[in-house]
């Protein structure tokens, strides 16, 4: 089997690891840095750790920090407007994934002709974006790791890929000391979506053993260490280690893709306007019991994974308690099983259905599901 593996170019990790980030600056000849970030992290202590280490180095910087949940296209070309106008040489990303993947559109924009609606899918930038240093705050998107950029189009209430490994950052840093004040909500979602990358790459059609190695890694890594760093974010060793989840999974599903839990979470996450995570917790047992009959093997895989013994189950057996397994997880997080739990009522869309089938991640589920089952799944978390 051939396959080519793609990541980006250096990681470092560690306490204050972003203490070195002038020095990955200097390294990649920037001279004007643009820290992308959102509003919520610019007025907190966190950036003004990352502008007192830019000061102390006399490195001249700007702030964006415009960016919103689920970024539209207008805010990731006013973005380019700033990069362009003051000549920013380089990108911070410093925030979530919407930092992350505002700023991988924004260093492509800057050096490339046309609009964000132009880039959508594969694509080889004609000219190569401005370099991206990577700084996540949360443990999940696994952004910082992936050639994904998830753009919103929220005129059109869908969430589109633009992908490309010219947008692979050059440096990845993973620092636990910006995780320690994070609000549950920003511990359990990112976390769960990370959980579901994993899973995903490891039951995806492309998957290969290089891939499944880092999806099974991470899982272990988030199974055994989300729900006692929900309860003490101030622990750094278990900050480190779900920064090192979400980045191992980031870097599997980005060679092997994920699967219809993603495919049917994108359009819920855009018409309902949910954090991304709990739109995953919603379908991924129900995305895996519809898979079950085609990936058997790789259940029993799964199950003993979260560090249960098989002894002499069945496969049958081994694959139903995995999902048990995984739906328990979710209830321990504290996380709603449906819409109606959180007060939404639920109309299944057309459009909604369109944009499932169309996602490029359904190519990579085990299991081949039509129209009607697409609906049905959707139905099934009213």
């Amino acid at each position: 089997m051939l396959y080519e593996i793609l990541k980006p170019g250096k990681l470092i990790a560690g306490e204050n690891s972003i203490t070195l980030i002038p020095k990955e600056v200097k390294l990649l000849k920037g001279t004007y840095p643009l820290i992308v970030t959102d509003p919520g992290i610019a007025k907190s202590g966190l950036l003004n750790r990352l502008i007192s280490i830019f000061d102390a180095e006399k490195i001249k910087y700007k702030i964006f920090s415009e960016v919103e949940s689920d970024p539209d296209i207008s805010v990731m070309e006013k973005g380019k407007e700033v990069a362009s106008e003051e000549q920013h040489d380089i990108i911070i990303t410093f925030g979530g994934g919407s930092s992350i993947d505002t700023g991988k559109v924004i260093s492509f924009l800057v050096k490339n002709e046309g609009r964000v609606r132009d880039y959508f899918g594969f694509v080889t930038f004609k000219n190569d974006p401005i370099p991206i240093i990577a700084v996540p705050t949360t443990a999940g998107t696994g952004s910082e790791a992936t050639l994904v950029a998830i753009v919103t189009d929220k005129e059109n209430k869908i969430k589109l890929p633009i992908r490309s490994p010219q947008l692979l950052p050059k440096v990845v840093i993973l620092d636990p000391t910006l995780l320690s004040s994070l609000p549950t909500e920003f511990i359990v979602y990112p976390g769960i979506d990370a959980f579901s990358h994993a899973i995903e790459s490891f039951i995806s059609l492309r998957s290969n053993l290089f891939t499944e190695h880092l999806s099974l890694t991470a899982i272990k890594l988030i199974y055994s260490t989300l729900i006692p760093f929900k309860e003490n974010p101030k622990n750094t060793e278990l900050g480190l280690r779900m920064l090192y989840g979400s980045y191992l999974a980031g870097t599997s599903f980005a060679n092997a893709s994920l699967t219809a839990v993603h495919a049917l979470a994108h359009p819920i996450g855009s018409h309902y306007h949910l954090p991304h995570g709990l739109t995953c917790a919603f379908f991924l047992s129900r995305v895996l019991r519809e898979n079950k009959d085609a990936t058997l093997d790789k259940y029993v895989i799964l199950y003993e994974s979260l560090g249960f013994e098989r002894k002499a189950l069945s496969k049958e057996d081994c694959a139903d308690r995995f999902i048990e397994a995984v739906e328990e997880f979710m209830k321990r997080l504290g996380v709603p099983n449906n819409l109606s739990s959180i007060g939404i009522k639920h109309k299944v869309l057309p459009e909604m259905i369109e944009d499932a089938m169309k996602s490029p991640v359904m190519l990579g589920n085990p299991k081949k599901l039509d129209r009607e089952r697409i609906a049905w799944l959707f139905e099934s978390i009213s």
